[in-house]
């Protein structure tokens, strides 16, 4: 779906097809204050531990 269509022209646009096709989000979601990490990356969540 993702590679098949052209990028949202839009931060709402964007938003929009994640609610329809919600499998375009990277998961996991990690959100530590004013931090977020998308994706499994153990070296961001590490320096997110720090940050908080």
């Amino acid at each position: 779906m993702f590679k098949t269509r052209p990028l949202p022209r839009s931060k709402r646009e964007a938003i929009n097809l994640m609610l329809e096709q919600p499998n375009l989000i990277k998961r996991p979601i990690l959100v530590r204050g004013s931090t977020v990490v998308f994706g499994f990356d153990t070296d961001k969540y590490a320096s997110s531990e720090r940050m908080t």
